[in-house]
């Protein structure tokens, strides 16, 4: 059983309503975590929604299915922590 991040986003509402609609259909959600991605005009602020493994298909099925795709997270790029970085 390991974690995955299924989105990003810099604004915590946005987490917070995706975390609510993944609840509302049986999905349970970790605490949102904030990114520490240090770039070079500063800090690169923003926060990840995770799931356990065995449910981050419907996960990203849901958010997809109710207009959250943009901020889907599905594969590694260049090993950072961006909206395109899963560790899954």
């Amino acid at each position: 059983m390991s974690i995955v991040r299924i989105a990003y986003s810099a604004n915590f509402a946005d987490i917070g309503v995706m975390r609510a609609l993944l609840a509302d259909h049986g999905v349970p959600a970790l605490e949102p975590r904030m990114s520490s991605h240090v770039s070079i005009a500063g800090a690169d602020q923003g926060y990840y929604l995770e799931v356990l493994d065995e449910d981050a298909e419907t996960a990203r099925r849901l958010l997809k299915e109710n207009d959250f795709d943009i901020f889907v997270v599905e594969s590694k790029v260049g090993g950072f922590f961006d909206p395109g970085y899963n560790d899954g």
